[in-house]
């Protein structure tokens, strides 16, 4: 179970959106989905190679409370670091996201 206390980072979640330039090329940009507290941990290095077998790079262990919606591709940035949400899973009933991420450079 998470504690308030155990929150404290306050990040923004982003939500990928493709539009398309004046010439019509699509182009990538990113809009806000939601503001949350979390705690984040950079994993060890033996965990970086554990959650490789599972997903690809990843370099990030996040928790939060539950929010509806959050899902693989979206990017979560906080304290001058973006990671990219690699998978999210819910924990107990609707009550928090265990998020594997992996940094991307900005």
């Amino acid at each position: 179970m998470l504690r308030a206390g155990d929150l404290d980072t306050l990040a923004t979640i982003e939500t990928p959106t493709e539009s398309a330039n004046g010439i019509g090329e699509p182009i990538l940009t990113w809009s806000t989905f939601a503001t949350r507290w979390i705690a984040i941990v950079p994993l060890s290095g033996a965990e970086q190679l554990q959650a490789a077998a599972a997903e690809a790079s990843v370099t990030h262990r996040i928790r939060m409370r539950y929010t509806s919606g959050l899902k693989p591709k979206m990017r979560i940035v906080a304290d001058d670091r973006t990671v990219e949400i690699m998978s999210a899973v819910e924990r107990g009933r609707r009550e928090e996201h265990e998020v594997m991420a992996s940094e991307v450079a900005d």
